[in-house]
């Protein structure tokens, strides 16, 4: 039983060397961590071990920061309890297994379809990207001939209305005032008739 548990320290501190080289690794492109696998005391061991976790701790910002988010917001690290949903028999799950195993064999066929279909010739691709100055140029110009369309449409309005406001009701208006003099001189020669008429009498 105790020569279990030595094995089980001595990987368990083994991962941990080999975790802290990948890190190193990872971070610097670089491994630091001097200390070989299997070799040296526990203690010796455990010591190198804590001392490059802190010389990583100081010497990377990377690490820094998550070491100040951990001390900050330490429920972000803690996993959260996996909720347990209802067990199922061997045969309901052998049922939902085979429910699903046509849509696995059509997934696998199209992944095969997908893997045997040739790519384009790069070329093409490159012809578009080439054209990529050309078309944003063309786009720039279609926006700035919308803002001409659009200015040039509020002055057409304008100028239609200016057109009614005086040819249409201006002719109008002018139509309605020599009816009303027409009128009026029409009454007066009407009146002047009358009064010959009765001064001939």
């Amino acid at each position: 039983m105790t020569q279990d548990l030595d094995d089980l320290l001595i990987q368990t501190l083994s991962l941990l060397e080999w975790r802290l080289r990948r890190i190193e690794f990872v971070l610097d492109a670089e491994t630091n961590y001097e200390s070989n696998p299997g070799q040296g005391t526990v203690p010796d061991r455990l010591q190198k071990l804590e001392k490059a976790l802190q010389k990583l701790a100081t010497n990377s910002p990377v690490v820094s920061d998550i070491i100040d988010v951990y001390n900050q917001f330490p429920e972000v690290f803690t996993a959260a309890p996996d909720d347990e949903g209802p067990t199922l028999e061997p045969h309901e799950r052998l049922a939902i297994v085979l429910t699903e195993a046509p849509a696995f064999q059509t997934t696998a066929s199209q992944l095969t379809s997908l893997n045997d279909l040739t790519l384009p010739p790069a070329e093409g691709y490159a012809a578009l990207a080439a054209l990529q100055p050309r078309m944003a140029a063309i786009q720039e110009r279609q926006t700035e001939q919308a803002l001409e369309i659009s200015e040039l449409r509020k002055k057409s309005a304008a100028l239609l209305l200016r057109w009614h406001e005086v040819t249409v009701l201006g002719q109008g208006r002018c139509w309605a005032e020599w009816d009303s003099r027409l009128k009026q001189v029409e009454r007066t020669v009407r009146r002047e008739e009358v009064k010959l008429e009765r001064e001939g009498e």
